[in-house]
């Protein structure tokens, strides 16, 4: 996903959260941090966007996928009616569904044209240690961070309250 979207990402990081990408290269940011701000992009974002289909997506969010099926639901109905009225039913032609941008099932592609992938890739690795996150919707998927990187990125361990007696 990053190699192909680092341009979409980048985009939606400034725009949503006003976090620079380079923030992240430079070590201001952890890369936990912005992969958790990648997870939370909404729905009209370029990146998701970008993942149903490309430019044709943006503007697709929940309430545009409700009316979609909408319309495809009176269609339907009109479609049993007239169908129920005919001579022939089977002669009725079944209505075409409403076009929706669909992800696309894009190649991998090496990173080398998209630097943050290339450095989280060079920073992540391949495969890698536990399962950082599981995916919570059909375009989300795992990730996987090295133990050096989740320990650089945990939370610092809070001195013991002191007790005043």
């Amino acid at each position: 996903m990053l190699d192909e979207h680092g341009a979409e990402i980048t985009a939606d990081l400034r725009r949503f959260f006003g976090v620079d990408i380079l923030d992240w290269v430079r070590g201001r940011h952890s890369a936990r941090f912005v992969l958790a701000l990648i997870g939370t992009l909404p729905d009209d974002s370029a990146t998701l966007a970008a993942l149903r289909g490309g430019r044709e997506a943006l503007g697709w969010d929940a309430k545009a996928y409700v009316l979609a099926d909408l319309v495809d639901a009176v269609q339907a109905l009109t479609h049993v009616q007239v169908a129920k009225a005919s001579k022939n039913p089977r002669s009725v032609e079944k209505p075409q569904p409403y076009p929706r941008p669909y992800a696309k099932r894009a190649r991998r592609s090496s990173g080398a044209s998209n630097p943050f992938s290339a450095a989280l890739q060079r920073e992540v690795g391949e495969g890698g240690g536990p399962a950082v996150a599981e995916p919570s919707s059909p375009l989300a998927t795992p990730f996987r961070l090295p133990a050096a990187v989740l320990a650089r990125s945990a939370v610092p361990a809070r001195p013991a309250p002191v007790r005043l007696t």
